[in-house]
């Protein structure tokens, strides 16, 4: 429980003046976008808001007085979610900024590892005198390669990331398997069960979420069911797949190689495991993206109070034409609910505008006032002082 943040400066007129922290560095251009009348760049402890990309965010960081994260890129697997909820502090990410970055560069990994490029680019490099295309290709029977076209990709993940490689293998001539967690209408590809997917498919690329759901989804069980001579491409997250099932099924065989941007200590070395460092949205045009939404998400949620991207508030806008905004994040119950619409009425409130929108058990509502702040301040207070309410801002609007 918190007391309610009263972000207006009645005597003056003036907009609140937010603390932000930076974990991450982002562009002096953007940084431009976060400073004075608004916004202060500050590395204290207790801050208002934070942008982070991929770094970790540290537990003692989720203060009462963090109102909202927002992350450039889409997990979040680095920031304690259920202490944020717990809060009312807004997690905000940029979900399919990277969609395309991620995808090349599991193209590029498909193509690895049916044409032997970087081997036979090695070979050449050993060559002396001056007929070297004629010793490449005397070479040349040492590097047949396999092709693409033809071969059957399965996708555990159809989202942003996942229906761009479906298209761009469908296009190459694949055939296209899909799991997901929810149905999708995607003519090219056909959508099936998890053993069927494992069974057929010669690449399994791996594009899901870390959910409770999704933790070890990949069993030794499951992967003994893949298709023998299949690749595993994993551009999810580790945990997907079980590390102890993984390595059986490369020491016998079953499956000839695995692919992942998550490094871990026990695949060091391993001659069938090509390990990347993380870099599947890391692009120019990605991270600037990713940067840019990240940016303008924080800023709309610290003035405004609305949400378009988040993992733990649901999406919810309304264009600020009143004086005042009151913002209530609580978890949901119709007694709460009950409760707020009885104290707006008790205090006979003009309510200018108002929306709410639900998320996994919690509700969150913009209700624009047209009233003065000496009479909106007491409501705030009972508003949240209701048990389930998490957080509960009075926003003036902004010049």
């Amino acid at each position: 429980m918190h007391d309610y943040e009263n972000e207006t400066v009645e005597e003056t007129g003036q907009s609140y003046m937010y603390k932000l922290r930076l974990i991450d560095s982002i562009p002096d251009g953007l940084i431009a976008r976060l400073q004075q009348p608004n916004f202060e760049i500050s590395q204290e402890k207790e801050t208002e808001g934070i942008l982070v990309r991929s770094s970790n965010v540290p537990d003692e960081a989720i203060t009462e007085e963090l109102l909202v994260i927002s992350r450039s890129g889409v997990g979040v697997n680095t920031i304690n979610l259920e202490a944020a909820t717990e809060n009312g502090t807004a997690v905000l990410n940029t979900p399919g900024v990277n969609a395309n970055a991620v995808k090349e560069l599991v193209l590029a990994c498909l193509f690895l590892t049916v044409r032997p490029v970087a081997t036979a680019a090695e070979m050449v490099r050993t060559l002396k005198g001056p007929d070297i295309l004629g010793q490449a290709e005397s070479k040349r029977s040492d590097y047949v390669g396999q092709e693409l076209q033809g071969k059957t990709i399965g996708l555990l993940g159809m989202g942003a990331i996942g229906t761009q490689i479906a298209r761009s293998c469908y296009d190459l001539g694949m055939e296209v398997l899909g799991y997901a967690r929810r149905d999708h209408d995607i003519d090219y590809v056909n959508q099936v069960e998890l053993d069927e997917l494992l069974r057929f498919s010669d690449f399994v690329v791996v594009v899901l979420p870390l959910t409770n759901e999704t933790k070890d989804l990949l069993t030794g069980e499951k992967l003994s069911q893949m298709k023998k001579g299949a690749y595993l491409l994993n551009f999810g997250r580790d945990p997907i797949v079980n590390s102890t099932g993984l390595l059986k099924v490369l020491q016998d065989e079953t499956i000839a190689g695995y692919i992942t941007d998550f490094p871990q200590e026990e695949y060091l070395g391993h001659p069938n495991i090509l390990m990347l460092p993380h870099i599947g949205g890391t692009t120019q045009e990605a991270l600037k993206g990713g940067d840019r939404l990240a940016v303008r998400a924080l800023r709309n949620f610290l003035l405004f109070g609305t949400v378009r991207e988040s993992v733990n508030f649901p999406a919810t806008r309304l264009v600020f034409q009143s004086p005042y905004r009151l913002t209530i994040f609580y978890q949901k119950t119709r007694k709460a609910w009950s409760k707020i619409m009885n104290y707006l009425d008790q205090e006979n409130l003009k309510i200018g505008n108002m929306t709410s929108n639900g998320k996994d058990g919690y509700d969150y509502m913009l209700i624009d006032l047209e009233e003065s702040f000496d009479r909106i301040e007491p409501v705030a207070k009972k508003i949240q002082d209701i048990p389930s309410v998490k957080r509960v801002r009075i926003l003036s609007k902004p010049s």
